[in-house]
Formats: structure tokens, sequence, C-alpha cells
């Protein structure tokens, strides 16, 4: 028998149409606060959420999408990129990962999510000692980090009623994020939508659990 839980997670789908309604301010409270109940290495609680409402910022975000989108195109079409020997099958996926990009800056709230910048994990503290040649663990705590919150982020909104949608592909569309928004004390991973979902996306076949389980 299914539970409340597992329905909720089942029906949740990644939204990109709205309706214009602007969510209320106190179901974005709970959602983010929801968000920062994630655990955290060492409790650092290093996550972030940057509403961006700036009209200002959001028409620099589409210049700066828009400028690096058709240089991708202008190399492809250069012969420059020696390196795929499939320029059409790219040229498609960029046209695609920019159209899906796009959406996000017409959505009723748009986030920046990342991490802060001083976060002093346990592989930071071994490699300060020198007991360690890199510090490689350091991001991908942090990373890991960011994905619980933004679970729990996105889940509490789907109770709610509302849709949301993370994308990741507008980070290679702005290399300089931070920059443009003018953040300087965190780093920022993905961006979020949202709103009132105005679709109902088809479900999208999963893997099973023994695809990806197994005991060893």
């Amino acid at each position: 028998m299914t539970d409340g839980f597992e329905k909720l997670v089942q029906s949740r789908r990644s939204i990109r149409r709205y309706k214009p309604d602007i969510p209320p301010p106190q179901w974005i409270e709970t959602m983010v606060t929801c968000a920062a109940l994630a655990p955290s290495p060492s409790n650092s609680q290093p996550v972030r959420f940057f509403r961006i409402n700036s009209m200002e910022k959001k028409n620099a975000l589409r210049s700066v999408m828009k400028q690096r989108y058709q240089d991708f195109l202008a190399v492809l079409e250069s012969g420059r990129a020696e390196k795929t020997d499939s320029p059409k099958k790219i040229k498609n996926l960029i046209r695609t990962y920019y159209r899906f990009s796009t959406f996000m800056l017409d959505a009723p709230a748009l986030f920046a999510v990342g991490t802060v910048t001083d976060v002093s994990s346990f592989s930071k503290k071994l490699f300060a000692a020198g007991l360690i040649s890199g510090e490689s663990r350091g991001n991908t705590d942090l990373d890991v980090t960011v994905g619980i919150a933004l679970n729990s982020f996105i889940l509490k909104a789907q109770e709610l009623g509302l849709g949301t949608c993370i994308l990741t592909g507008p980070m290679t569309f702005v290399p300089n994020t931070e920059k443009i928004l003018g953040i300087n004390d965190a780093r920022i991973q993905c961006f979020v939508t949202a709103g009132f979902p105005d679709e109902i996306p088809a479900c999208i076949t999963r893997k099973s659990f023994a695809e990806i389980y197994r005991e060893i």
C-alpha cells in the first residue's frame, strides 16, 4: 500500500510552465525552512537560497545566456570545435538546453541556490594539517548537502500544491553567476523555479529497485 509520502514523491514533476500567480510569501518561508533542516557536514548548515526578484538582474542573466548560446553555436558553425565529430548533434543539444534554461527567467519565483564559501570541512582540516595531499572531498560534501536541502524544498512545495524545477543547465550558459547577482559570500550551484503549475507532465519511467540497488 502506498502511503502519503510515497504518493507525494511519485506525483512530483519538474514544472516549466506556470500560472502567473505568485506563491504566498509564507509558503516560500516554509519551503526554505524545511530545506534548512537538512543534515550537513559537522552541522555547518552552508546552504543558501537567493530569491531573484530584480528585473535588472534577470535581464542581465538573460543577456549573458543569450550571448553564451550564440558563442557556442558560432564555434560549431566555424568548424573550430575540433573534438566533436557530430556538430549537428551538439548544436541540437545546446539549443534544447538553452530553451529549457531561459524559461526560468519568467517563472513566478526564481532562486539561485548554493553554499557559503567559508565552510571548514573535515577534509579541509586534514589537508591543512598536511595529512592528505588534496582537499578532494569538500565540494562533494557541499554538493550532497545542497541536494538534500533541495529535496526538502521541492517536496514541501509539492505538498503545498506548487511545482518546481531544479536547473543546473543554466550554469553552463552563465559562468559568472555570482558576479551578475552580486553575491560574494557563496558559490551558486543551481537555479530553482517555483509556482503554480500550468501543465501536467507525463510520468517519466524510472529505474527499478533492482536496477539501482545491490548488496555487496
